[in-house]
């Protein structure tokens, strides 16, 4: 009998390790998976500025009138992946902007490839950003969850932010009503 009662908190004991452990490990799938996301986005971040920078300064050779500086301060954005989102995506459209209201413009092949190489990165970012915001809802679900916040505190699994874009929560806004 007492061999029974030990072989049964024995399976028990094994089971809540086999359970601890599965939860475990798809909350550090989900983790990896968001850090992946952030690290894309932050090379992506760094592709889109070097491109806008290279366009402003091919666009200040070219137009004498051309009024698109966009301010960046690298050291208050280098640990901010949010904050250099927002100001790259300002800049781009102020360059959208510029670009419309200079309908004569034609720009040279440099900066037309510029442009193609920017607009790609964008998009690029844009789906990134998504996949990024996907994952992380999830994950932060996930660490609500009673175990699964004791796990993730022990883990040092953090929750986290997701990225919203201006637009995007005006269009939600606006959807809304």
């Amino acid at each position: 009998m007492w061999i029974a009662i030990i072989s049964g908190i024995v399976t028990l004991v094994a089971l809540i390790v086999l359970i601890l452990k599965f939860k475990s490990d798809k909350l550090t799938i989900y983790n990896i998976k968001v850090c992946e996301a952030e690290n894309e986005l932050d090379a992506l971040f760094e592709k889109k500025l070097s491109l806008l920078t290279s366009l402003q300064k091919a666009l200040e050779e070219r137009e004498n009138d051309y009024q698109f500086k966009f301010a960046f301060d690298k050291e208050n954005t280098e640990s901010d992946s949010f904050k250099l989102n927002s100001i790259l995506n300002k800049a781009y459209k102020e360059l959208k902007e510029f670009l419309e209201e200079k309908r004569s413009y034609i720009p040279d092949d440099e900066v037309k490839q510029l442009l193609e190489e920017l607009y790609n990165v964008d998009i690029e970012c844009i789906a990134t950003k998504n996949y990024y915001n996907d994952k992380t809802i999830i994950l932060n679900n996930k660490i609500n969850k009673f175990l699964n916040k004791l796990i993730a505190k022990f883990k040092h699994i953090p929750t986290r932010e997701i990225y919203v874009d201006p637009v995007e929560e005006e269009f939600e806004i606006l959807k809304k009503k």
